[in-house]
């Protein structure tokens, strides 16, 4: 029952947090812009009253507007600007890049954190999970992949460290293997096929 509690909680947590956060964002910025807009909607349509939701109206534009802008070059350099910006806050640099981390490990389009998706034997032999390579490192004269496997909830899991051998490729996209695990299972492909190996891929027809 101890290790159930504990576990809801870290499950219970990041919901919470993430709808605590939205819910905030949104009723600042309904208190920042309704005022503005029902004024304009008055001016227009006069006696007129209040009109609920243009807040959370004006909360959906802007994040359309930061997500617009973050994916094309100009607003990429602002961004940069602003993460070397808070890394000179002492405190606050340290929350914000650990979230920042976590949330971009899991971006469909992050292409530096996860590599490629792998099936290792986990947690014991017999038993197979899902896990993303991050690196590959030196140890004692042989290479040993870095997998993160995610155990309960996606930005809960283990890392570990195994024998380069011992991990099989799989032809999945990082994108591919998140909606599996977030599905519970349920989007599992019927066939879990492995990818070819760097010199088999060099041996196929086409392959140079």
């Amino acid at each position: 029952m101890k290790k159930s509690f504990l576990t809801g909680i870290l499950v219970l947590v990041p919901l919470v947090v993430s709808v605590a956060l939205l819910l905030w964002f949104f009723e600042k910025v309904d208190g920042l812009f309704s005022p503005v807009l029902d004024g304009a909607a008055r001016a227009l349509f006069p006696g007129t009253d209040r009109i609920p939701g243009t807040g959370i109206l004006a909360g959906i534009v802007i994040i359309l507007l930061l997500g617009t802008l973050a994916r094309n070059v100009v607003g990429k350099r602002l961004l940069d600007a602003l993460d070397w910006l808070i890394d000179r806050i002492p405190g606050y640099r340290t929350v914000y890049s650990t979230i920042k981390q976590l949330t971009n490990a899991f971006s469909t389009e992050n292409t530096k954190s996860f590599k490629e998706v792998l099936l290792v034997e986990y947690p014991k032999e017999g038993s197979y999970a899902l896990g993303f390579r991050t690196m590959t490192v030196e140890e004692g004269g042989r290479r040993l992949v870095v997998v993160y496997v995610p155990t309960n909830h996606l930005y809960l899991g283990e890392v570990l460290f195994i024998p380069e051998g011992k991990a099989v490729r799989l032809e999945m996209s990082v994108e591919q293997a998140v909606r599996l695990l977030v599905s519970g299972g349920i989007a599992a492909p019927r066939e879990l096929r492995k990818a070819p190996s760097p010199g088999e891929e060099n041996l196929s027809p086409g392959g140079g």
